[in-house]
């Protein structure tokens, strides 16, 4: 039974709350410019408290969002078709939802020519990544990873001791992974090329969130860890990641395909149409 999802991960507030946090932008200045008292805005990035259309159109402006996205946003008009992917040609890609109050993706993606997989972002529950991979029936000759933080990397250990598969990861996100960095035994660098069988994904880099993350990107489809969700981004807290995460994402993952589905670190599955559409971050 595949994951499915029933909500988007980030909810207005969040969205708010990650274009404030991600520019550097002083709350009681927001306030001023926006007519919300402090209050308020500590009630709407906390799911609290929605203001009307005048004051979301004034965040907008302040924030460099898109107003009719963000009003979308605000009333929860926004979720993607296809929350759990579809089926596409030669390539299998089966979101594992992990965790338990705290979710994320991970992924078991194979060619279904040759029966070669890959495991990406083995975050939390081990038991439920082998099952699957045992289902699939793959041979599993890499786990990737998109970034280093510690929820995409908790069952590395036993992922790579059952599957003896080597871990690839982007150099910059190394010191992420503390004493988990001894399994890297290789890199994932922008521009090169990972085979899964006959399958090709290109390693786009996508920093931002963290300095060394990676999207992986075939014809088809795109792993883009927390480089971007469903009508939002994966949090920034500095205006110089803000700016890089904004431009990777806008350059190297919303010019594909609008077709192409991208399947990101935390809530559901969407494509490159949708949110072209869709997220308030992208005019």
């Amino acid at each position: 039974m595949p994951a499915i999802y029933m909500q988007i991960e980030d909810e207005f507030g969040d969205v708010v709350g990650k274009a404030r946090r991600g520019q550097e932008i002083d709350a009681a200045e927001l306030c001023r410019q926006v007519g919300l008292t402090g209050r308020e805005l500590e009630r709407l990035e906390s799911y609290e408290f929605t203001p009307g259309t005048e004051e979301i159109a004034h965040l907008a402006q302040a924030l460099h969002l898109h107003p009719q996205k963000l009003q979308d946003s605000a009333g929860g008009r926004y979720f993607p078709l296809y929350p759990a992917g579809r089926s596409v040609t030669d390539v299998s890609v089966e979101m594992l939802v992990l965790g338990t109050d705290f979710l994320m993706n991970g992924y078991v993606v194979g060619c279904k020519v040759t029966g070669r997989g890959i495991v990406v972002d083995p975050g939390f529950d081990a038991e439920k990544i082998l099952k699957a991979v045992d289902a699939s029936g793959l041979e599993i000759e890499q786990v990737l990873l998109t970034h280093g933080h510690g929820d995409h990397t908790g069952a590395l250990s036993e992922v790579c001791q059952a599957t003896g598969a080597p871990v690839r990861i982007n150099a910059a996100d190394c010191h992420l992974l503390g004493s988990l960095e001894r399994k890297v035994e290789g890199q994932l660098v922008d521009g090169d090329v990972i085979s899964v069988g006959q399958q090709r994904f290109a390693v786009a880099a996508t920093p931002g969130h963290t300095a060394g993350g990676v999207s992986l990107v075939h014809d088809s489809v795109a792993i883009v860890g927390d480089a971007l969700f469903a009508g939002s981004l994966g949090g920034t807290r500095r205006l110089d990641d803000y700016r890089a995460q904004m431009a990777a994402v806008g350059e190297r993952i919303l010019l594909l395909d609008e077709h192409v589905i991208l399947y990101p670190g935390h809530g559901p599955a969407t494509t490159v149409g949708e949110e072209r559409a869709h997220n308030p971050f992208f005019q």
